[in-house]
C-alpha cells in the first residue's frame, strides 16, 4: 500500500519550496476524484500557492532593481568597448601594439567573460579582470590603447551594482519577515494537511488513480531533496536540518 513520505521541506528556500508546491498542485488537479475534503484541501492548497506567488514576487522586487539594471546595461556598452578594442588591437601590424592587445584581450578568455551571464556570475568575473588590469604592466597597456578610463568606468559600475544588488538582498529579507512568512507558513501547513489525508484515503479507500497520484508526488519530493542536497554541495547554506524522511501521521 502506497503511503506518502516527504522531507522536512520547511528547511527549503523560497524558491525551491514554490517548485515542490507547485509540482504537488498540478498532481492534483490531475486526480479526478468525488471526495468533498479533498476537493476542498485542494482549492485551499491552490489558493494558497497564488498568494505564496504573490509574496514571493514582491519580496523580490525593489525599485532598485531598474536602477540595477541600467548600470548593468551600462557596464555591458563598456565592457564590449574594451574587449572589442583589445581583440582589434591584436591584429595590427605592429608587433608591440599587438602584444599589448594580446594582453589586455586574454583576461576576457581566461575568465569567460559573458555578458549574457547573470549579473552576480559577471561582478565576480569582473573583479578578476580588474586585479589583472591592476597589474603595472598591464595599466601601461591599457593607457597606452586608451582604455584606463572605460576600465576605470566598468571598475565603478561594478561596485555600485554589488552595493545596490546587496541592499536589495537586505530589503527582501525584510519584507520576507512579514507577508512572506505568513504566505509560507500557510502554505507549509496545508501542504501537510493534503499529505496526511492522502495518506488516510490511501489506507481506507485506495484506487487506482490515487495510487498514482500518491506515486508521483512522491517522486516530486524525492526529486526536490535531491535538488536541496545537490545545492548543499554547491555552497549553499547546510545548517537548516537533516534530509531523514518525515512519516506523516494519518
Amino acid at each position: 500500500m502506497t503511503q506518502i513520505t516527504y522531507y522536512a521541506y520547511t528547511k527549503y528556500d523560497l524558491a525551491l519550496l514554490f517548485t515542490l508546491l507547485t509540482l504537488i498542485d498540478s498532481r492534483l488537479a490531475e486526480l479526478e476524484t468525488e471526495n468533498a475534503q479533498l476537493i476542498a484541501l485542494r482549492q485551499q492548497l491552490h489558493q494558497s500557492l497564488a498568494r505564496y506567488d504573490v509574496a514571493y514576487k514582491q519580496s523580490t522586487k525593489s525599485f532598485l532593481t531598474e536602477t540595477i539594471g541600467q548600470k548593468d546595461t551600462a557596464r555591458d556598452k563598456v565592457t564590449k568597448v574594451i574587449e572589442w578594442v583589445a581583440r582589434y588591437w591584436t591584429e595590427l601590424p605592429d608587433e608591440d601594439d599587438a602584444v599589448r592587445g594580446r594582453r589586455v584581450y586574454q583576461p576576457f578568455k581566461d575568465f569567460d567573460y559573458r555578458r549574457d551571464e547573470a549579473m552576480m556570475a559577471q561582478n565576480a568575473k569582473w573583479d578578476n579582470i580588474a586585479q589583472v588590469f591592476a597589474q603595472p604592466d598591464r595599466q601601461a597597456d591599457l593607457q597606452a590603447m586608451g582604455l584606463a578610463a572605460l576600465v576605470q568606468k566598468a571598475n565603478t559600475l561594478t561596485q555600485e551594482i554589488e552595493q545596490l544588488m546587496q541592499q536589495r538582498q537586505a530589503e527582501g529579507a525584510s519584507y520576507q519577515k512579514g507577508e512572506m512568512a505568513a504566505a509560507r507558513q500557510e502554505a507549509e501547513g496545508l501542504l501537510a494537511q493534503v499529505v496526511q489525508y492522502l495518506n488516510a484515503l490511501l489506507l481506507v479507500s485506495p484506487d487506482e488513480a490515487l495510487e498514482q497520484t500518491a506515486q508521483y508526488i512522491q517522486q516530486d519530493f524525492n526529486k526536490t531533496e535531491q535538488q536541496y542536497q545537490q545545492g548543499r554541495k554547491h555552497g549553499k547554506k547546510d545548517d537548516e536540518g537533516d534530509a531523514t524522511p518525515v512519516e506523516p501521521e494519518a
